[in-house]
């Protein structure tokens, strides 16, 4: 266990020093340079599908994609703080709406193939 407060190897996020493992990623705290290394180039290589999935785009449709990227995500946090059955109701579309609209600006024929 650690004695202080550490920094995560991967994230960089702080963490107390009552863990042994980072609280935003779960990666260990006392752990081999190989095993830092790796993670990091996995955790890069995440991120380089969505970007890639929308480069292919054009202008419009990225701009519908992300358009119902983040009607979906006010949808969330409207589902959050929804206090009423209507409310509930508008939310839902919203989430269900913004999602169907970001599915169809990106395409079927842009989505990654499945793995062998």
């Amino acid at each position: 266990m650690q004695a202080c407060d550490w920094q995560c190897h991967v994230c960089r996020r702080s963490n107390s020093a009552v863990y042994d493992a980072c609280s935003a990623c779960g990666f260990p705290a006392a752990a081999r340079g190989e095993d830092i290394l790796l993670k990091r180039a996995a955790r890069a290589d995440a991120a380089e599908p969505l970007a890639k999935l929308f480069s292919g785009l054009p202008l419009w449709r990225k701009l519908l994609a992300y358009s119902g990227t983040v009607v979906c995500a006010v949808g969330l946090i409207w589902l959050k703080m929804a206090w009423t059955m209507q409310s509930f109701g508008i939310a839902a579309l919203m989430f269900v709406g913004g999602l169907l609209l970001a599915a169809l600006a990106v395409g079927w024929e842009t989505a990654p193939s499945p793995p062998p």
